[in-house]
């Protein structure tokens, strides 16, 4: 009884998340806007690299948001020569879909035109596997896997509460687990990947030269620079300061005005 108890209210918290992302979904895309996308489109095929850097940040402007728009717009300032503005735009991409190949494969091609060769801090392997696995679909994706497992979970219990026979009970009790789990890991990676969807912690330089200070002003020491597109992690705000932190670990201050939130 209480495992039934247990099901079914993890049944009803997925699919009220589940809900709630396609809810979103429908509010990120703003209707109307299909010419300007096709004339964004169509600048892009003629060569036209502004105009469609235009068209599609006309798009932004007016509340779209979607992983397609992005990696289109970060195309469009990679042919542009933008090579800030272009991996901005992939890493927003990736940030609504990380299972978006193409996105990932450009980022990769526009990080090789950065100055800033910086070493990542060692992580650990099973974070690291960890961390793939929940970037192989996106957030929508593992809500739908979730609920598929928790059907298998319940009709499984279903078998095990109906069977007579002692050896498929326990079978099917055994599997019904590992369901559950399989459920349970699978929404948690939903849930992670839609809170990050929402975050402001990541941003990308956009400007030529960063200047990183001791403290959050232009009379500071200036400890190093960073150059356009290497991404750091916003740790902390001061007016118009940010303390960042880059993936080797060092940390300092830089104008809100030479990065932009992913």
């Amino acid at each position: 009884m209480v495992m039934k108890k247990i099901l079914l209210a993890f049944a009803v918290s997925v699919f009220a998340f589940s809900l709630s992302l396609a809810q979103e979904a429908d509010v990120q895309q703003p209707q109307g806007l299909a010419s300007i996308w096709k004339s964004a489109e169509e600048a892009y095929a003629t060569g036209d690299y502004a105009g469609a850097v235009r068209g599609y940040e006309s798009l932004v402007s007016s509340g779209a948001s979607s992983p397609s728009l992005f990696y289109n717009l970060g195309n469009a300032y990679y042919r542009s020569g933008s090579i800030g503005k272009s991996i901005l735009n992939y890493e927003r991409a990736l940030k609504l879909d990380p299972s978006d190949a193409d996105a990932r494969n450009n980022l990769e091609l526009a990080r090789a035109h950065t100055l800033d060769k910086i070493d990542d801090v060692p992580e650990f392997i099973l974070f690291s596997w960890v961390k793939n696995l929940k970037a192989s679909l996106s957030s929508n994706t593992w809500a739908v896997v979730s609920l598929v497992f928790l059907a298998l979970a319940l009709a499984l219990m279903l078998l095990f509460h109906f069977s007579r026979r002692s050896s498929s009970r326990k079978v099917f009790f055994i599997i019904a687990m590992i369901c559950f789990l399989a459920a349970l890991f699978s929404w948690l990676f939903s849930f992670s990947l839609a809170r990050q969807a929402e975050s402001s912690d990541n941003a990308i330089v956009v400007e030529n030269i960063g200047s990183v200070k001791s403290s959050p002003s232009a009379g500071g020491n200036s400890i190093f620079v960073l150059h356009e597109g290497t991404k750091v992690k916003i740790l902390e705000k001061v007016q118009d300061w940010c303390r960042v932190e880059i993936s080797d670990g060092r940390q300092g201050w830089i104008k809100g005005s030479d990065i932009e939130v992913i």
